[in-house]
């Protein structure tokens, strides 16, 4: 019902009635997430990894946390310690791969990451589009754009999928492709934008040299 202080609240209540559950950490720093209190989720879902060191599910929100915290480097380590508990958790897997293949590092490795993944979520349009950013990042343009097409085609409206689609055939040098993913992107993104435009704005203006 959008109430988080309430949810809050009642979250530490679930601690104090069960102290040694590590589910209600799980839930309280999910909800410190949803508020952007990186911090306060951070700390939380450490609190209930304590209780539970080899928590997958707790384990992977941390992982995700620190990411959106900007701290590459502790996520990686986080993602990392998930998969070793667990070599089949295919979102681990993918965030490991991705997060190698936006970092521009270890592309051998993350194609290898995502590869396994995908063998355990078959058909998964996020970790395909993972595939294609990474192919992308090696420079393998026509690698990237079979599989990000591909992505698209599983997950249509996803602003940072169509986004890759737009930068792989840029690099192909289709230009009117490029220029309706970036529009189609840029349609269904609802904040950070200014990136986007900034490229559409540049492929507009290099479409009317061309004509």
């Amino acid at each position: 019902k959008g109430d988080s202080t309430r949810a809050i609240d009642l979250m530490h209540k679930a601690i104090e009635n069960e102290p040694k559950e590590p589910g209600p950490y799980l839930f309280l720093g999910a909800l410190y997430e949803e508020m952007g209190s990186y911090e306060k989720a951070i700390d939380t879902l450490k609190k209930g990894l304590q209780l539970d060191p080899e928590h997958i599910r707790l384990g992977f929100r941390l992982g995700v946390v620190y990411d959106k915290a900007g701290n590459k480097a502790a996520c990686i380590e986080q993602m990392k310690a998930v998969i070793e508990i667990d070599p089949t958790h295919a979102e681990a897997l993918n965030y490991l791969g991705y997060t190698y293949a936006e970092l521009g590092e270890n592309l051998d490795e993350a194609l290898a990451l995502v590869k396994k993944a995908l063998k355990h979520k078959p058909g998964d349009g996020y970790i395909i589009d993972s595939l294609g950013w990474i192919y992308y990042q090696k420079g393998e343009y026509d690698k990237a754009v079979r599989f990000l097409k591909k992505a698209v085609e599983l997950v249509p409206d996803d602003p940072t999928i169509l986004e890759h689609l737009g930068d792989a055939h840029l690099k192909e040098n289709s230009l009117q492709a490029a220029e309706k993913a970036y529009r189609k992107a840029l349609k269904n993104k609802e904040t950070d934008t200014e990136s986007l435009l900034e490229k559409l704005q540049s492929l507009e203006r290099r479409l009317d040299v061309s004509e």
